[in-house]
């Protein structure tokens, strides 16, 4: 596979770019993720690439360097790799978890507070095969083969989802739920899709992200409801989640996809820029595959390789060569794209495209 992106983290020439443009050093990306300034690859053989604002050591190259303006090789073997603001995380394929950049609040979980510019083993998980990991902007969360989700780092707004706001540098396990299948993590809450196809939220709540109906701060995982008619009712037959900063999206197994939390920027793609405390179906024209949350965006990848985009476009990060100053409220296509991945960062985005 080739690899294209709507908005890099910085262009050599320093300016953004507002259509998609080829990542020069990268063939064979399976997997692309978004921090806050830097991004991530993996490619078919394990290897993970990193890029973008270095401050915290986010790109893991072991240089004091603000920015790593090319991909660098990282690490090898891993089979995934999650993004926080300005942290980084791999899992291999042994199943051990690794982490480097900020870790101030303990997101490495290293059981430090250490900034670490080269990759870390994260402790605590000796016992436990690691299959996926998902980074906000200052906590993380992991996945084990058994569908267990382990939490750690900040706890200010109960995102680490264990019923208290005490912060952690090492993980722990998130009670209440089991048999997870996906999760993702957004600025300052949590999401979880358990076999059942149930959505749980946690963490912040102060514009709906959590979508249980109200503004309250949620320590402990709460179902994701739907309104059907005058009713609220819990979403059912989700299999995958995305985050944003302050807005949530869920894929149903039918290629239907909601939104649901803060939507300013039209970022929860309902037409509207209403706040929204409950999930609300989003007009995407096609049945979709994948999606993914910026800050104030989202994109979303159809079964037909189709991307679409909506929300803030300021930066360019829509794709369509517009830099809009009021934010698109619906979904709309991005020309010329046809890709097999999508993911966002802050204020841009990329997907992965067929190789030519």
């Amino acid at each position: 596979m080739g690899i294209q992106h709507v908005r890099p983290t910085r262009r050599r020439d320093g300016r953004a770019a507002h259509t998609p443009a080829a990542i020069a050093g990268l063939s064979s990306v399976v997997q692309i993720e978004g921090g806050r300034e830097h991004g991530l690859a993996r490619t078919a053989d394990g290897s993970v690439y990193a890029w973008g604002w270095n401050r915290y050591g986010q790109a893991g190259t072991g240089s004091s360097a603000y920015e790593v303006r090319s991909p660098a090789p990282i690490l090898t073997g891993a089979v995934d790799i999650g993004a926080g603001h300005y942290s980084s995380f791999a899992v291999k394929a042994d199943g051990t978890l690794w982490a480097w950049g900020r870790n101030g609040q303990g997101q490495l979980g290293d059981g430090t507070t250490t900034t670490r510019r080269k990759p870390v083993r994260v402790t605590g998980l000796s016992s436990e095969t690691v299959v996926q990991v998902a980074g906000g902007r200052d906590h993380a969360m992991s996945r084990t083969a058994d569908g267990t989700v382990y939490t750690w780092g900040s706890n200010a707004y109960g995102q680490l989802g264990n019923g208290t706001d005490t912060s952690r540098t090492t993980p722990s396990a998130v009670p209440a739920i089991a048999h997870v299948v996906d999760i993702m993590a957004g600025r300052d809450h949590s999401l979880a899709v358990t076999a059942n196809g149930a959505v749980w939220a946690w963490g912040r709540n102060g514009s709906g992200q959590v979508g249980n109906g109200n503004g309250a701060k949620q320590p402990s995982p709460v179902r994701v409801k739907t309104r059907v008619g005058a009713s609220a009712v819990v979403l059912s037959s989700i299999v995958s989640v995305g985050a944003g900063a302050d807005h949530s999206l869920a894929l149903a197994a039918d290629g239907t996809l909601y939104g649901w939390g803060a939507n300013s920027w039209g970022q929860v793609g309902d037409g509207t820029t209403t706040t929204r405390w409950l999930a609300v179906k989003i007009a995407v024209p096609e049945a979709v595959a994948a999606m993914a949350g910026g800050r104030q965006s989202s994109v979303a990848l159809t079964d037909t390789g189709a991307v679409y985009t909506w929300g803030d476009g300021r930066d360019g990060q829509l794709g369509d060569g517009s830099t809009s100053s009021s934010g698109r409220t619906t979904p709309a296509v991005v020309p010329g794209l046809t890709a097999e991945a999508v993911a966002m960062g802050r204020d841009f985005a990329f997907a992965i495209v067929p190789a030519t």
